[in-house]
């Protein structure tokens, strides 16, 4: 597939370049023969989506983590689960073990095609992210709780990863947040040692 023919193929996708103004909908950029199309997430800020022009083709590139650094096993078990009911695109690990979505497909693609494609790039990078990182950085998160709790500093951006948090810190929450106004008259005004709630 000729450059010009995916710049073509895209515009009709997306809208051209800047997307389509009426839906919000994203558009895509060009760097070196190759379009780029930004998907905005919620687990993932972005995920950045490569197409590639080759010969009778475009391959289609996500990357989606790095090279996670335990549970190898289970990881890998999920994503190959998971590129049985995908469209399109499958999980794939590069040189360095790191995590990529990637399709091949023909010039036969059409908008439809792509507009379906990006939506499974989305669903599964996005979907995907944090029970990855669960498993895979399972040991990191858990110091990076340990750290911060111990520091007071916020825990925002771990909200999703409860389940990780220290057991003997949630335990204590738990206990703070059962106690009623009746069986203690201090309970409105946290005492010390009360876990400090976040900052930002």
């Amino acid at each position: 597939m000729e450059l010009a023919d995916l710049t073509s193929l895209l515009d009709a996708a997306l809208g051209g370049p800047e997307g389509d103004p009426e839906t919000g909908g994203t558009g895509y950029t060009l760097s070196n023969g190759v379009a780029a199309v930004v998907l905005p997430g919620e687990a993932r800020l972005k995920t950045n989506t490569l197409f590639i022009p080759q010969d009778n083709g475009v391959r289609v590139e996500a990357f989606v983590c790095r090279a996670v650094e335990e549970n190898h096993a289970d990881v890998y078990r999920m994503l190959l689960q998971h590129n049985r009911k995908a469209f399109g695109v499958h999980y794939t690990l590069d040189n360095n073990s790191d995590i990529y979505l990637a399709g091949q497909f023909t010039d036969a693609l059409t908008a439809d095609d792509v507009q379906r494609i990006l939506g499974q790039v989305l669903e599964l990078a996005d979907g995907d992210f944090n029970r990855i990182l669960e498993r895979g950085f399972e040991s990191s998160i858990r110091r990076e709780w340990e750290w911060r709790l111990k520091r007071g500093e916020s825990t925002r951006n771990l909200e999703a990863f409860q389940k990780l948090r220290p057991a003997e810190d949630a335990a204590r929450e738990d206990a703070a947040s059962s106690d009623s106004p009746a069986s203690s008259p201090s309970a409105a005004t946290p005492g010390p040692g009360a876990p400090a709630p976040p900052t930002s």
